[in-house]
């Protein structure tokens, strides 16, 4: 946003710079994957509804996140 409200100029420190990118770039990397990892689960509760009907146990959960 800094770098729009200047008018596309790069106003912070140089060594911001990558780590701005880094930040973006990660966010939705991230949510793709997140949201992958989330059809899955979702894809093999619908075709395998009695396997995975008793495996809700919080750290596979939080392993799959």
């Amino acid at each position: 946003m800094a770098e729009a409200a200047a008018g596309m100029v790069w106003p912070l420190p140089a060594a911001l710079c990558p780590v701005a990118n880094f930040c973006f770039y990660s966010s939705i990397y991230l949510s793709s994957l997140f949201l992958a990892a989330l059809s899955v689960r979702r894809y093999l509760g619908v075709a395998f509804p009695l396997r995975l009907r008793g495996r809700g146990r919080l750290g596979r959960v939080v392993a799959a996140s």
